[in-house]
Parts: structure tokens; C-alpha cells; sequence
């Protein structure tokens, strides 16, 4: 099983209080931008995704539709337990049941997406061992019950120098 990890691509405004004002905010241009050119790359290196899910909310599903253009095989799903409000290990849980020669790319918001490559590398989900910056991917390999490896962890200020 390939698990990727993609945190949204730069949104507009900050965390509002708010929760519908920042359920709605959307991508920057430049964020948009980002996005295309760290997919195009990453395509380069993962050829075949079975499915993408998504948060609800509109600056994931906008990163998620963008990723979607790069893997138009794939299912694109809303994702319930990807919402920044649901607990992570729902989508821990969640994870535990799909299907294990598959490979899914989760699009979300940190430190949810973290708190569940955490528990999935058995460490202690309440411990911040490392962020993803927006517009990152991380990827891990590995199955259930039996392990996940870090295979890779990219991130947005790394992706910007080699494609600029």
C-alpha cells in the first residue's frame, strides 16, 4: 500500500475563528501556480494513483481537483475524515481498510495530516515530529499491521527551487 500525503497549496487569509469564513477561503494564484508545478514534477515519480480523496473544505478541494489533472485515472472523492474538525484517527481507521495493493493520496491540512503519518509510523501522535508545509507531499509505503516507511517527504521550498 502507497499512502501520499498532500497538504493544501497556499490560501488566501489566514485560520479565521470563523469556521465557515475559513472553510471558504480558496487559493492564491501563486498558490495555484505552486501546485501545478510540484505535481507535474511528482508525476515524474508516481505514475498511477487509485484514488484521491479530499478535505471539504474549498482550498483543499481546489488543491485536490489540481492534483486530480495529473491522475485523471483516479477516483476523486470528498472526505469526511479529512475535515480539520473530525479526529485524525478516523482517518487512521479509515486507512485501515482499504485495500492493500492500492496506492491513495490524501489532500488535506496540517497538523491532521501529521497526527496520521504519526500513528501510522507508530509514533506518538501527540508529539509534533514534523509539519507539512503547504503544498508538501509525503509519501509512505508499507501495510497495516505490519509497518509503513517513510519513503518521501518533500517539501514546497525544495520543489520551488528545482522547478524555478
Amino acid at each position: 500500500m502507497k499512502l501520499i500525503f498532500v497538504r493544501h497549496g497556499l490560501a488566501e487569509g489566514h485560520f479565521s475563528l470563523d469556521q465557515y469564513a475559513d472553510f471558504e477561503r480558496v487559493l492564491t494564484p501563486e498558490g495555484i501556480k505552486r501546485l501545478n508545478k510540484t505535481f507535474h514534477l511528482f508525476k515524474q515519480h508516481e505514475s498511477k494513483i487509485d484514488v484521491i480523496f479530499s478535505s471539504p473544505l474549498a482550498r483543499a478541494v481546489q488543491s485536490a481537483e489540481i492534483f486530480w489533472d495529473f491522475y485523471k485515472q483516479a477516483d476523486l472523492e470528498l472526505m469526511a475524515d479529512l475535515d480539520i474538525l473530525d479526529d485524525p484517527l478516523h482517518l487512521v481507521e479509515y486507512i485501515s481498510f482499504l485495500p492493500a495493493d492500492g496506492t491513495y493520496a490524501f489532500v488535506g491540512h496540517d497538523p491532521h495530516l501529521t497526527t496520521v503519518i504519526a500513528s501510522l509510523l507508530a509514533l506518538h501522535p501527540e508529539h509534533d515530529f514534523m509539519t507539512i508545509k503547504k503544498g508538501g507531499i509525503c509519501v509512505l509505503e508499507g501495510r497495516m499491521w505490519k509497518g509503513f516507511n517513510l519513503e518521501l517527504l518533500v517539501s514546497p521550498k525544495f520543489l520551488k527551487d528545482i522547478t524555478d
